[in-house]
């Protein structure tokens, strides 16, 4: 950047295009600050921040006030830096990645390999907390679509043999060359782990996303070592400082990185070249942000080390600009076999899209910039 001239923040709310059932609840709608960062040539950079609905009021409040701050103290030419930010827990982290994510659209070019001529990535299908039955046909149906991974929702069922029958119905669906993964957002205590997870041993599980509540990660380790179905964290994941612990613990065998929560690109990539490392492979995905938030994670994507599963990687939970009403941009990702691509005509910056300004303006309910 040649220096920085202006930061604009638009809060939006756009709704789910149905409830979005998961173990903690029901999403019915997602509010996210999209960010536009202007150097002094005039160029801008688009960049997204959210935080999760268990983080709660206090802190979005937070959220909005670091927002304020950094627009004020954009228009004076510095912006906040990572170590002050991170000092904020999460909201902090939601900033930087915004920023981050901007500063990338602002200097990058989008990767080859996300162009219409490119290899794309490999992305999964998610299955929604359903009955057998509906679970079922939704794997058929996402397959026939040409998704080669799915992603299971759960951890709201009482009993193991309900959520048994549910994985049983869908395997048999898909038959046993497709990938299932099982993300249950960590609804399980230690003993309800360990039984659930012994019991969906016969279904050949890619992997069980966040098993446990918390950011244990010894705990999540003697778990670990006591099942057959090999573990990912997903919320554990929340800093490089908890990535670090889970890969000392050993208490992994795939860590889930989402950009927004972690931090940003540049800590995305610091945690998924420590992984690497270590043996353990990454699977970037998103906290159900817009097009601006999914084109950030998709960048990480693109560039990640390989580590295990082939050539190509694991697939990664990126498929989900179409569960919101509108992804605020002009023009959508192409999903198609089960690859994702940035979209047909990108946009300039790094991030190769191009934000819908009806759209925002449709979906704002507060505006955050520096009058002159």
């Amino acid at each position: 950047m040649t220096g920085v001239a202006s930061l604009r923040a638009d809060r939006v709310t756009v709704r789910f295009r149905r409830p979005f059932p998961v173990a903690a609840g029901l999403w019915n709608a997602r509010e996210a600050w999209i960010l536009r960062l202007a150097d002094a040539d005039g160029r801008v950079g688009v960049g997204e921040a959210v935080i999760e609905p268990d983080d709660g009021e206090v802190a979005a409040s937070v959220l909005t006030t670091l927002i304020r701050e950094a627009v004020a103290t954009a228009g004076e030419g510095r912006l906040p830096t990572g170590n002050e930010l991170e000092d904020h827990g999460r909201p902090g982290r939601a900033l930087l990645a915004a920023l981050d994510a901007a500063r990338f659209d602002l200097e990058q070019a989008p990767a080859q390999d996300l162009r219409a001529d490119g290899a794309g990535v490999g992305v999964n299908a998610t299955i929604p907390l359903l009955g057998p039955a509906a679970s079922a046909e939704a794997a058929r149906q996402a397959v026939a679509a040409g998704f080669t991974t799915l992603k299971l929702k759960g951890g709201a069922e009482r009993e193991t043999d309900v959520l048994v029958d549910r994985v049983r119905a869908v395997r048999e669906a898909i038959g046993p060359d497709v990938r299932l993964r099982l993300d249950v957002n960590g609804a399980w205590d230690p003993t309800t782990a360990e039984d659930r997870l012994e019991a969906l041993a016969q279904f050949d599980l890619e992997y069980v996303e966040q098993p446990l509540a918390g950011d244990d990660a010894s705990e999540l380790a003697d778990l670990r070592r006591r099942v057959q179905v090999p573990i990912a964290a997903d919320e554990s994941v929340a800093s490089m400082k908890a990535a670090r612990e889970l890969l000392d613990a050993e208490a992994v065998d795939v860590l889930v990185v989402k950009p927004a929560r972690v931090g940003g690109l540049e800590v995305g990539a610091e945690i998924a070249a420590l992984a690497a490392e270590r043996g353990v492979p990454v699977v970037v995905s998103t906290l159900f942000e817009t097009g601006v938030g999914i084109a950030a994670a998709l960048a990480m994507a693109a560039a990640l080390p390989v580590v295990g599963a082939g050539v190509e990687g694991l697939d990664h939970g990126l498929a989900t600009a179409g569960l919101l009403e509108h992804d605020l941009l002009c023009e959508g990702f192409v999903v198609a076999e089960g690859r994702m691509w940035l979209p047909d005509a990108p946009g300039p910056g790094g991030l190769g899209i191009e934000t819908d300004e009806d759209a925002v303006a449709r979906y704002r309910a507060e505006v955050v910039e520096r009058v002159q």
